[in-house]
């Protein structure tokens, strides 16, 4: 019954850490197609330059202009809003790849401390 319990748990493990591998890969694949709609903008910059052009947005008089900085200030939110969404899932790709780790490494301690 524990050699069961312990297979199970190492099992657990492996898909874990292969979700975590998943995980991160794809946050790298989406990582480099937002970097790709962003083009001349590098990533890095997209937080400051949300917030320079909040300002100019309080600066400007006239209306096309605020219309047309207000849509440069919501595509640019939108890309903040992608970059948190990639770091996420590329901490929770770790998050599982070291739970995984622990599981493989619990399940092969219960097996071991069986014999």
């Amino acid at each position: 019954m524990k050699t069961i319990g312990a297979a199970l748990i190492t099992i657990i493990g492996v898909a874990a850490i292969v979700f975590g591998v998943m995980f991160i890969m794809k946050a790298g694949d989406s990582e480099e197609r937002v970097a790709k709609e962003i083009a001349p903008l590098q990533i890095s910059q997209v937080n400051a330059t949300y917030g320079q052009i909040s300002g100019q947005i309080k600066a400007a008089t006239d209306p096309a202009k605020v219309q047309q900085l207000t849509l440069q200030k919501l595509s640019l939110g939108l890309a903040q809003s992608n970059i948190g969404t990639i770091d996420f899932v590329k901490n929770s790709g770790i998050l599982n790849i070291v739970l995984g780790a622990g599981f493989v490494l619990s399940g092969l301690a219960m097996f071991m401390k069986r014999n």
